[in-house]
C-alpha cells in the first residue's frame, strides 16, 4: 500500500478515536454536571424545609406561651384572631354576647342577684385553675391540619400530675388554633373539646323560657 494513504488511513483513526474520546469527555462532563445541579437542588430544598419546620415549630410554641400565659387574665382571649381560628373567634364571640345579655336580663328582673351565664375557669385547659408550665411533645401534619400533643402542669398545685392534651392548629394567614381536645380523665363534664364547650354553652339559650331567649339574643 502506498505509504502516503497509509499515513492518511492512519490519521484519520488518530481523528476518530481523538473524538470519540472528547465526546465521551463530554458526555462525563455533561453527567457530572447534572449530577452536581440535582444534589444541590435537593440540598437547597432540604434546607428550605428544616427551615420552614423551625419557623412553624417557634411559631406554634410562641402561640401556645401567650394562649397559656394570658388564660384567666384575658377576658377576651378567645377573640383573639393572632391565636384562634375564625370559627373559635365567631363562637366566643356568640357566647360573650349571650353573657352580656344574661347580665341586662338579671339587672332587670326580679332577682338582680341571680348568677348570669358564663364560662367558669380556664378556657383553653382541662384544668380549672388553667396552665402555667406546658412541654411540647409531638407536632405532626395530618393532612392540612397541624396536630400539637403537649404535656402541661400548674405550679400551684403540686398535687396536681402532668396532663396531655392535643392541639389542632389551621392555616388561616398563618397558624391559627382551631380546636383543643382536652384531658378526658380530668373533665367533670361531657364536653370533650374546646369548640364543642362552646357550643354547648351557646345552646343554653335554647333551654331557657322564650322571654328570656328573647333578651339573650
Amino acid at each position: 500500500m502506498d505509504k502516503a494513504i497509509l499515513a492518511v488511513i492512519v490519521e484519520e483513526k488518530i481523528d476518530t478515536n481523538n473524538l470519540i474520546v472528547n465526546i465521551n469527555l463530554i458526555k462525563m462532563k455533561r453527567t457530572l454536571v447534572l449530577g452536581v445541579l440535582v444534589g444541590f437542588i435537593a440540598c437547597n430544598q432540604k434546607n428550605s424545609n428544616e427551615k420552614a419546620n423551625t419557623i412553624d415549630n417557634k411559631k406554634i410554641n410562641s402561640l401556645l406561651e401567650k394562649m397559656y400565659s394570658e388564660d384567666g387574665h384575658n377576658d377576651v382571649l378567645l377573640n383573639d384572631t393572632m391565636i384562634f381560628s375564625k370559627d373559635i373567634v365567631v363562637l366566643n364571640m356568640r357566647c360573650d354576647s349571650i353573657t352580656q345579655a344574661d347580665i341586662r336580663r338579671i339587672a332587670r328582673s326580679n332577682h338582680p342577684t341571680d348568677k348570669p351565664l358564663s364560662r367558669e375557669g380556664s378556657r383553653v385547659s382541662s384544668l380549672h385553675e388553667g396552665v402555667t408550665d406546658f412541654k411540647i411533645n409531638n407536632i405532626k401534619s395530618v393532612n392540612d391540619k397541624t396536630e400539637v400533643t403537649v404535656t402541661l402542669s400548674n405550679k400551684n398545685y403540686p398535687t396536681q400530675k402532668q396532663w396531655i392534651e392535643k392541639i389542632i392548629f389551621t392555616d388561616q394567614n398563618g397558624l391559627k388554633i382551631e380546636n383543643i381536645y382536652f384531658n378526658q380523665n380530668m373533665l367533670h363534664t361531657t364536653e370533650p373539646n374546646l369548640k364543642k364547650s362552646l357550643i354547648n354553652f351557646i345552646k343554653q339559650i335554647d333551654q331557657q323560657p322564650d322571654n328570656n331567649k328573647k333578651n339573650s339574643q
